[in-house]
């Protein structure tokens, strides 16, 4: 019996050495919601980093209108300490966007989500409805995720090809842009991919809707692609 857990040891032992040491950070988010008017939408993304074990949380209040941050983010928090906890870098980040977080009290609609872990889901292509059938009907939507070969800043290395991103939403209606880079901003990083990641919408009675759709952008990591998220806003009629 002793050789026999011997040799499966062994066995073991060699499959992980023989699996490749490739690991990324694919960071974890949680919608917290949009304010009254919808006017503006925050949410939140935290993991830990890949290399360092360092925990970090990014928190980012979103003037919906304009479809860029509110001043004062986005606010980011690295603990430079492997020891500390992911809990203690998310308290951090809320108590910084306390003030900022104060308006956001509406927690919106989740219309759809297909995140990194889901298979055989097309990442760039996502279709929902407005309302749940049973509430009341209306036809799907859809957006679409296209990828633009585009420069990133400060990628010294040619064999990372980097990528802008052009945001489709599909109605009955027509096809309307969301978002379409010209270039890729310094804070995105490395651009290597995107994915869609989340659909949702903040609807007020009698009011034009605001429609959020949070993007999971595959960047150079430490030791692999990393995963974070941006958010596209605009108005739904």
């Amino acid at each position: 019996m002793r050789s026999f857990v011997l040799a499966v040891s062994l066995s073991a032992a060699a499959m992980f050495a023989a699996a490749p040491a490739i690991a990324g950070d694919f960071a974890e988010r949680a919608i917290l919601g949009f304010s009254e008017d919808g006017g503006r939408f925050a949410f939140e993304e935290f993991g830990i980093q890949d290399g360092s074990g360092f925990p970090y949380a990014n928190l980012f209040v979103i003037d919906t209108k304009k479809d860029s941050w509110v001043d004062g983010t986005p606010i980011r928090i690295r603990l430079d300490d492997e020891t500390k906890t992911l809990a203690a870098a998310r308290q951090a980040a809320a108590a910084q966007a306390a003030p900022l977080l104060k308006s956001i009290d509406q927690p919106g609609t989740l219309l759809a989500s297909n995140p990194i872990t889901e298979s055989g889901r097309d990442p760039y292509r996502i279709v929902f409805k407005r309302h749940a059938p049973q509430q009341l009907a209306g036809p799907d939507l859809t957006v679409e995720l296209e990828t633009i070969p585009l420069a990133a800043p400060g990628n010294d290395d040619p064999s990372y090809k980097t990528q802008g991103f052009r945001l489709l939403l599909k109605t009955e209606d027509g096809t309307t842009v969301l978002h379409e880079d010209e270039a890729l901003p310094a804070s995105r990083g490395t651009a290597l991919d995107y994915r869609i990641n989340d659909v949702v919408i903040h609807q007020r009675f009698g009011q034009p809707a605001t429609l959020v759709v949070l993007v999971m952008v595959l960047t150079r990591g430490f030791e692999g692609p990393d995963g974070r998220y941006l958010a596209v806003t605009a108005p739904l009629p």
